[in-house]
C-alpha cells in the first residue's frame, strides 16, 4: 500500500468518526485534492502557531545591533620629568595593580632629598637656639623685674624712714635749742649772783665757802652751755644728714624705676624673641614639608600600575627623556560592559536587572548572558559635542537612541574574559518583563 492510499484511508476514517455525512463526501473526493487540502490546513495551523509564538516573543523582547563592548581605558603618564632607565612591560601584557612598570633615573631627586634634609637640620638647630634664647631672655627679664621691684620697695621704705628721721632730728634740735636758752638764762642768773657774792666776800659779809659755791655754779652753767652748743651742732648735723639721706633715697627710687623700665623692655624683647622662635618653628615645618615633597618626587621615579589589566599602545623605551604628564601607554582593565543604543520606542518597558542575551561578532554562534545595569539619563545626541537643535519652522522628527549599560554575567564570559576587548561589535536582545 502506497503513502497516498494510507493517507486517504486515514482521512476517510477521521471523517467517518467525526461526521458520517462528511465521511460520505470525503470518500467521493479524489486522493490528490484530499492531500492538498490537508497540507494547506496543516500549513495554516503551523503559521498561526508560529505567528503567535513570534508575536509573543517580539512583544516581550527588544533587540539592537547598535551595541559594542565598552570599558575603562587608563592612561599611564609620568608625574615628573626624567630619563627612562627601564621599561618592565610589553604590549598586550597583563599586569596587576601596584606592579612596577617603568623606572626613571632617580639621581637628581636623591640630590634634592639630601638638600631638603640639610635644610631641615639647619632650621631645627636654629629653632632650638631661638627657643633657648627666649628662655634665657625671659629668665633675665624676670630677675631684673624682681630686683627692681624689691629695690623700689626698699627705696620707698628708706624715704619714709628718712622723713621720719628728719622730723625726729628737727624735734631734737628744737629741744636742744630750748635747753640752751634755759641754760643761758641760768648762766646769766649765776653770773649776777657771782658778782654780788664777790662784792659781799670782799666786804666780808659772806663766807669764802658761799663765794666758792656761787663760782662753781657759774662755771658749771658755762660748761653746760658749751656742751649744749655742741649738742645743738650735732642735732643740726643729724638734720642735714637726714635730709641728705632723703635725697639719696629719692635718687635711688629714680634709678630703681629706670631699672624697672629696663626689665619691662626686656620682657618686650622676650615677646619679640618668642615671635622669632615661632617663625623658626614654622620654618621647621616648611622644611619638613619640603623633605616630604622631595621624597614624594623621588617615589614618582617608579611608575606602577594603578589598576589590573592589559597594556596597550606602549610608546616609551629605555633612554628616552620624558616630560611631566607625557602619555606612556594605556592599561585596559578586564572588567568590561556593553553599551547598547536602543531606540526611544524600545525602552519603555526596560528596567535594571532584566536578562539580556548577547552575541559578539568576534565569536559567531556563541551566546553570552548579561543584565541591564542602568539606562542613560539623556539621548546620545544630547551628549554630542554640538547637540542638534531643531528649528521652529523646519522640524523633522528623528527617532532618538538612548545608551543602555549592560553588564556581563561573569560565569558566561569566564572562558572568554581575556579576549573580550572594548570596541567589539555586539547584538543584544533584552527580555522585557515590564510588558
Amino acid at each position: 500500500m502506497n503513502n497516498g492510499a494510507v493517507m486517504e484511508e486515514s482521512v476517510q476514517r477521521t471523517a467517518a468518526r467525526s461526521n458520517p455525512a462528511t465521511a460520505m463526501k470525503v470518500a467521493k473526493l479524489p486522493v490528490r485534492q484530499l492531500v492538498i487540502a490537508t497540507s494547506l490546513l496543516l500549513l495554516v495551523v503551523s503559521s498561526i502557531i508560529g505567528g503567535t509564538i513570534w508575536w509573543r516573543y517580539m512583544s516581550s523582547h527588544e533587540s539592537t545591533d547598535d551595541a559594542y563592548v565598552d570599558g575603562n581605558i587608563t592612561q599611564i603618564s609620568s608625574r615628573i620629568s626624567g630619563n627612562v632607565s627601564k621599561v618592565l612591560v610589553e604590549d598586550n601584557q597583563h599586569v596587576k595593580a601596584g606592579q612596577l612598570l617603568i623606572l626613571l633615573d632617580p639621581r637628581d631627586y636623591d640630590i634634592k632629598i639630601a638638600q631638603a634634609k640639610a635644610a631641615l637640620e639647619k632650621t631645627e638647630r636654629q629653632a632650638q637656639a631661638d627657643t633657648a634664647d627666649v628662655a634665657v631672655t625671659n629668665s633675665t627679664a624676670g630677675a631684673q623685674s624682681d630686683t627692681a621691684s624689691s629695690e623700689i620697695s626698699h627705696a620707698n621704705a628708706s624715704i619714709s624712714s628718712a622723713k621720719s628721721l628728719i622730723d625726729n632730728s628737727h624735734a631734737a634740735l628744737g629741744m636742744e635749742l630750748a635747753k640752751l636758752t634755759s641754760l643761758q638764762a641760768q648762766k646769766q642768773q649765776y653770773q649776777i649772783d657771782l658778782k654780788r657774792y664777790e662784792s659781799l666776800a670782799t666786804q666780808g659779809a659772806i663766807s669764802k665757802q658761799q663765794y666758792d659755791q656761787a663760782r662753781t655754779q657759774y662755771d658749771v652753767a658755762v660748761s653746760q652751755i658749751a656742751a649744749e652748743n655742741e649738742a645743738i651742732q650735732q642735732a643740726r648735723a643729724n638734720v642735714t644728714k637726714a635730709e641728705a639721706d632723703l635725697q639719696q633715697s629719692y635718687s635711688d627710687l629714680t634709678k630703681t624705676k629706670a631699672s624697672l623700665k629696663t626689665a619691662e623692655a626686656a620682657h618686650e624683647q622676650t615677646n619679640v624673641k618668642t615671635y622669632l622662635s615661632d617663625v623658626s618653628k614654622a620654618t621647621v615645618d616648611q622644611a619638613k614639608a619640603d623633605l616630604q615633597n622631595a621624597l614624594l618626587q623621588r617615589s614618582y621615579t617608579q611608575i606602577v600600575a594603578p589598576v589590573s589589566g592589559r597594556v596597550g599602545k606602549k610608546a616609551v623605551h629605555p633612554g628616552e627623556q620624558i616630560q611631566l604628564g607625557q602619555s606612556l601607554f594605556t592599561i585596559i582593565p578586564e572588567d568590561s560592559w556593553l553599551t547598547a543604543n536602543f531606540k526611544e520606542t524600545q525602552i519603555g518597558g526596560m528596567k535594571p536587572g532584566e536578562v539580556v542575551d548577547i552575541t559578539l561578532d568576534a565569536f559567531p554562534g556563541k551566546h553570552f548572558a548579561g543584565q541591564i545595569d542602568s539606562i542613560a539619563p539623556a539621548s546620545g545626541a544630547k551628549f554630542a559635542l554640538m547637540p542638534a537643535e531643531n528649528a521652529t519652522g523646519n522640524f523633522t522628527k528623528i527617532v532618538q537612541r538612548l545608551p543602555v549599560k549592560i553588564v556581563f554575567d561573569k560565569k558566561s564570559v569566564a572562558d572568554y574574559k581575556q579576549l573580550i576587548a572594548p570596541g567589539l561589535s555586539a547584538q543584544v536582545t533584552v527580555s522585557v518583563t515590564g510588558r
